[in-house]
């Protein structure tokens, strides 16, 4: 979770440790940076590629 919180420094310590799932990732993002889904999906994506959870 320390790469999401590299890529997405908006996101507390708090919230990455709620983060379960890929979904969960995506909500946080739309919420925290105010995306549409579709544009926190399509970065959680991208993000995720070289990644698992």
């Amino acid at each position: 979770m320390r790469d999401a919180q590299a890529k997405w420094d908006r996101l507390s310590m708090s919230d990455l440790a709620q983060i379960k799932t890929k979904a969960q990732l995506i909500a946080r993002v739309e919420e925290r940076y105010v995306l549409p889904h579709e544009v926190a999906a399509q970065d959680v994506e991208i993000w995720g590629l070289a990644r698992r959870f």
